[in-house]
């Protein structure tokens, strides 16, 4: 098994177990309301970009239309880069620039599209202002939480749907995250109201703790070793290969 295929981490979220909801509510249309919308967004979302001081954005959820339409919104208007996972995926795909146990036949589909998941989430836990848009349907490794080792350097919004199936096992995985907002079932996700919504969840989660940015920063630097949030000076993690090794 590659670094790429991380081992699931014990359930952990922000706050004793609660993260950061939010509900969305219908937008109440005038003739000047859409404007004093878009100035009180554009001063939040400047107050957010220079909260974060760079860590990036990953959005999680079922519906990956919606993951990609919320972090194409955060990311023009925080001055971030958008990246779309599974696009990323399908490019390398395409390209044929897939690692050898990536393309192994023995194994099945599903498990080299975990690999390839896990791979790309890897990757991009090294790069600065970045807004991604993960696999929806509740089949990709964020689901499972295979991968969360290389997101909790960045700052994870979950965009729940309104009317959800409560039961579905992926929530679990999802509630590691650190932002929820729940939107309605058809509405849309790059106007200004959602987007103002995560943009406030972002703002209270930071202004929660005013050293988690630089707390993410240095388990980014550490190297995402999956030992979030209790982080463990280098070589005295037991996932280290220094303390494994001064162990045995």
């Amino acid at each position: 098994m590659s670094a790429s295929a991380t081992r699931l981490i014990a359930r952990t979220s922000f706050h004793g177990g609660r993260t950061t909801s939010l509900s969305s509510s219908k937008r109440h249309r005038s003739r000047r309301r859409p404007s004093v919308v878009v100035r009180a967004s554009s001063s939040l979302a400047d107050e957010v970009s220079a909260a974060l001081k760079g860590i990036s954005i990953v959005v999680v959820g079922d519906d990956e239309r919606a993951n990609d339409a919320v972090a194409r919104s955060l990311a023009k208007r925080l001055g971030y880069s958008p990246v779309s996972v599974p696009a990323l995926i399908a490019s390398s795909v395409e390209s044929g620039a897939v690692e050898s146990e990536e393309s192994d036949e023995t194994l099945s589909e599903e498990a080299r599209a975990l690999l390839l998941e896990n791979g790309a989430h890897e990757q991009l836990s090294t790069y600065l202002r970045l807004c991604v848009a993960t696999v929806g349907g509740g089949r990709g490794a964020t689901a499972r939480g295979d991968c969360w080792t290389w997101l909790f350097g960045s700052v994870t919004v979950w965009v729940d749907l309104e009317g959800a199936d409560e039961s579905a096992p992926q929530r679990e995985a999802y509630e590691l995250s650190e932002v929820r907002v729940v939107v309605k079932d058809g509405a849309s996700l790059d106007d200004e109201e959602t987007t103002g919504q995560v943009l406030a969840g972002i703002k209270a989660l930071v202004e929660a703790d005013d050293q988690l940015c630089g707390k993410k920063n240095l388990y980014v630097r550490f190297g995402c070793r999956g030992d979030w949030p209790d982080l463990q000076p280098p070589g005295e993690y037991a996932g280290d290969a220094s303390a494994n090794k001064a162990q045995s």
